[in-house]
């Protein structure tokens, strides 16, 4: 295979064949005895890489590296910087995950601020280090995750190595094993109810921690509930929409679903809408000022301190989930019917929850 070289209004270009199609590349240069030798150039490595098997079809590695506002050789913060805001724009990124991509370029920004194209693997393997002597195991991984993410992204459209870096880097860390959430115990739940209902601050949230305990929703989905999924009869509740920091999108899974809902729920939902007059687009549990609630805010101020006065062990609010899933499966719930109410797969709900469902000692009694 041999690259053509020919003037085309006075500029040089490249032509040749690669596996039955036809390649035309610029070489930036006019038609003078120097652009002539630089041409040359280009056309020989184009050559030995489809002669050697390195061919790049993308032809980035061919062209000049543009610097400015369409810069294909870019530092790695500046690469992920253009990668977050992309998956912002085309996944939807909630801020909770856009905290994340944060967290990862803040290590960029101090470990390894340099070309992207120099990121070799014993470079990122020295960043997957200074990463594990600084965050979880966890954290490191999820990051490394993202980075490999980037770069497969990138590939094609900016200057990078042949390979990616940080996919072998992954390979090297084994997540911490972590210990499952302690479901509440009744005497637990009844007690942190309790202590909403008679918080002088925080008996605003009392409702929605009876909706969260009662029902099983993740928080987010309670927070974006609105009087339109509630049932005339009160029955039901449609649960197709969840709020995070105040972002309103769909359900964790994507998947919608109708939760039946218990007699006192019932009651509950009843007493607040002949109390409210709500119309159809309002939310079932507002924020004391309005607006939805603010998870972090809910969490840091009422959830703790409810918590800390009923003397009860912390857990993340998302344990009322865990603690309504835990009772019913315990309770003889049947654990396909428990996925269906939850949003679950029930195969994930089976196996996350087996202990549970098999809540008996397996030994043999001896004595």
């Amino acid at each position: 295979m041999k690259c053509t070289i020919e003037n085309h209004n006075g500029r040089l270009r490249l032509r040749w064949l690669y596996q039955g199609k036809r390649y035309t590349m610029g070489c930036g240069v006019s038609d003078t005895p120097t652009g002539r030798a630089l041409a040359k150039q280009k056309a020989s490595r184009i050559e030995l890489d489809i002669g050697a098997g390195y061919f790049d079809p993308t032809l980035l590695k061919y062209k000049p590296r543009i610097l400015g506002k369409t810069a294909t050789e870019l530092t790695c913060p500046e690469l992920f910087e253009q990668f977050t805001q992309a998956m912002k724009r085309d996944k939807a990124l909630c801020p909770g995950s856009l905290e994340r991509y944060k967290g990862c370029l803040s290590h960029l920004r101090r470990s390894l601020s340099i070309p992207a194209h120099q990121v070799t693997l014993t470079r990122a393997g020295n960043f997957a280090s200074v990463l594990l002597e600084s965050v979880c195991n966890r954290t490191a991984k999820e990051y490394l995750w993202m980075l490999k993410a980037c770069w497969d992204w990138a590939n094609g459209n900016y200057h990078l190595g042949s390979e990616n870096p940080w996919s072998s880097q992954l390979q090297r860390i084994k997540p911490q094993p972590r210990q499952k959430t302690k479901p509440f115990t009744v005497a637990e739940v009844r007690a942190i109810l309790a202590g909403f209902k008679g918080d002088r601050y925080y008996s605003h949230y009392a409702d929605v921690v009876a909706f969260l305990f009662g029902v099983g929703c993740r928080p987010g989905e309670a927070f974006g509930l609105r009087w339109q999924h509630i049932s005339d009869t009160f029955e039901t509740c449609w649960i197709g929409e969840s709020v995070s920091r105040g972002v309103r999108k769909s359900t964790k899974t994507g998947r919608a679903r109708t939760i039946l809902l218990s007699a006192s729920i019932q009651e509950m939902l009843r007493s607040r809408f002949l109390a409210a007059n709500p119309k159809p687009d309002d939310l079932v549990f507002p924020a004391p000022k309005g607006g939805p609630i603010n998870d972090r805010l809910f969490n840091r101020r009422a959830w703790h301190t409810v918590l800390e006065r009923c003397n009860i062990e912390y857990r993340k609010p998302y344990g009322m989930r865990h603690t309504a899933i835990s009772h019913a499966l315990a309770n003889g719930a049947h654990h396909i019917q428990v996925a269906e109410q939850t949003g679950h797969d029930a195969r994930v709900l089976y196996s996350s929850y087996a202990a549970v469902i098999e809540a008996k000692s397996v030994f043999v009694e001896f004595l």
